[in-house]
């Protein structure tokens, strides 16, 4: 199979109106009305177009070079081999994974206790690298999950964010998003809630509604007396009807991933506080430890979130989370009973593995 070239921008030039020199097997284009019995322009055009696909394509030529052999500019060149990919005269396939991520996923799914699984390649244990590349080579799988009606329920986070920016555009106009927690942060665009929302809407087709509420209040009684605010009902209403829902899984309370957090918004003797406490991981606002036991904290209390009950209502849950940093946590949020579906990366599917089969041999 060859493999696909970069076509570099177009850029202006006053070549392009060129007439081609005589190469064998190219057509001659003509200007003027010709004689009678002459090709069609469009079938000319046509054909121009195929040979410079296959020139670059199957004969590996540069499209430098095809620019000298035809006369064309090189964005000319350029033009007409995206033309021929849009009209479906080329088309570009990339072989599907191999049958190793597919055997994997199945055996951690099963490890996990979960409806199934979708593993991406993976190298790095950045955390930062490990979680945008997973995110963005899950996001073909991911998008092909999304219905294209009902109400699709969105977290925030750096994973997140990074899967949304990459899902392929859809046709969703009967699916509504809502944020699952509350919370605006511009400064921080992953963790801005209401713009992600917006955003996926975009991106899908979709319609979305928005939560004008911050993530946490001062106390229980001020987020009691927001949620019964008829501005936040037609919001988290909602939350009772999700068709999916795509989440995030933190890492621990200590956790330092090189990206901003919702742990870190604790406060240094908070997060130490609810390590001593044996949490492992955050999920949609709500604390967990790593059997899976849901948390009450006095921070959870005050947090605009999803209940758990309505989590527990949706008909799919889909949780995307990738690097070592977080494998205690994956592990910890599949038990809870709460996730149908986990994307991860080949890396932090290996390392699930190997600490659940651990303690197997350990018990």
């Amino acid at each position: 199979m060859e493999s696909a070239k970069e076509v570099p921008a177009s850029q202006p030039a006053a070549a392009d109106t060129a007439e081609a020199p005589s190469i064998p097997g190219a057509p001659k284009p003509r200007n003027g009305p010709g004689p009678a019995g002459a090709q069609p322009a469009q079938l000319v055009d046509d054909e121009m177009i195929r040979l410079v696909a296959e020139l670059y394509y199957v004969r590996d030529q540069s499209q430098s070079t095809i620019a000298d052999l035809t006369g064309f500019s090189v964005s000319k060149v350029s033009r007409l081999l995206s033309q021929a990919r849009e009209t479906g005269l080329v088309r570009i396939t990339v072989e599907p994974a191999a049958d190793q991520l597919e055997r994997l996923a199945t055996e951690m799914a099963q490890a996990l206790a979960i409806s199934d699984a979708h593993v991406t390649p993976g190298r790095s244990d950045d955390p930062v690298r490990a979680t945008r590349l997973c995110a963005v080579a899950g996001a073909p799988w991911v998008g092909a999950q999304i219905p294209e009606a009902g109400v699709l329920g969105l977290a925030g986070g750096y994973t997140i964010a990074a899967l949304v920016d990459a899902l392929p555009p859809g046709r969703c106009a009967h699916l509504t998003i809502v944020p699952l927690v509350g919370g605006w942060d511009p400064a921080t665009r992953h963790l801005d809630i209401n713009e992600l929302a917006r955003r996926t809407a975009e991106r899908l087709g979709s319609r979305y509604q928005l939560l004008h509420a911050p993530g946490q209040l001062d106390s229980v009684e001020v987020k009691e007396a927001l949620l019964a605010d008829s501005a936040i009902r037609v919001t988290t209403e909602y939350w009772d009807r999700l068709t999916l829902a795509l989440i995030g899984i933190s890492g621990g309370p200590l956790a330092n991933p090189g990206y901003t957090t919702v742990m870190e918004r604790l406060g240094d003797a908070d997060r130490r506080r609810l390590a001593r406490e044996r949490v492992v991981g955050d999920m949609v606002g709500h604390l967990f430890t790593a059997g899976g036991g849901i948390v009450d904290d006095p921070t959870t209390d005050r947090t605009i979130a999803a209940p758990v009950e309505s989590l527990r209502r949706a008909a799919r849950v889909i949780a995307i989370a990738a690097g070592r940093h977080k494998v205690r946590g994956i592990i910890g949020a599949c038990r809870t009973g709460l996730v149908h579906t986990l994307v991860t990366d080949q890396p932090t599917a290996d390392e699930i593995i190997r600490i659940l089969e651990a303690e197997g041999r350990a018990a």
